[in-house]
């Protein structure tokens, strides 16, 4: 009887720790997933402070800057001055979830963390568009350097040659 006693007993102590441990593992799970959604928001937000994608103004200065270097390189072209137009700023994209039903597609936009931690999953920011790109140069009134300035241009920032002008300086 003894011996039934203390079988019972390891039984309930089994029962009991493997309760604390269940209960243990929950808490790390639900804690830990708090923490990663936080974490990830906080990186996101360091990651646009740190590529100063908050001013559209700086990015037209780049894309001026390197249309001016790319263009002064073109033969006949002499010295080059450009000004860039943007439409709009900096687009946020963010993970979704597409699903297709009998009505169509469905897209979700895929959230990470609960309840107040609760965050869009961000893939990547896209520049703004160009709207415009006008061009100064000395060498602007031959056709043969307008034409290679315009078609340089156009390919390297994938724009329409209808959004570039060439102007002689």
């Amino acid at each position: 009887m003894a011996e039934q006693g203390s079988k019972t007993g390891k039984k309930d102590r089994k029962l009991l720790l493997l309760l604390i441990g269940g209960a243990v593992g929950v808490c790390f799970l639900l804690f830990g997933s708090m923490g990663t959604a936080q974490e990830e928001q906080k990186e996101n937000e360091a990651l646009m402070a740190a590529s100063d994608q908050t001013d559209p103004a700086a990015y037209a200065e780049e894309v001026e800057k390197r249309v001016e270097e790319i263009c002064s390189r073109v033969r006949g072209a002499g010295t080059v001055h450009a000004v860039v137009t943007l439409k709009g700023g900096y687009r946020a994209v963010y993970a979704t979830d597409s699903r297709s039903s009998s009505t169509g597609y469905q897209n979700d936009t895929v959230l990470i963390g609960s309840g107040a931690s609760e965050g869009a999953v961000l893939i990547c920011y896209e520049n703004p568009e160009i709207s415009g790109i006008g061009i100064v140069c000395t060498g602007g009134d031959d056709p043969r350097v307008k034409e290679s300035v315009l078609s340089l241009v156009s390919a390297a920032f994938d724009i329409g040659t209808n959004k570039i002008y060439v102007a002689a300086g």
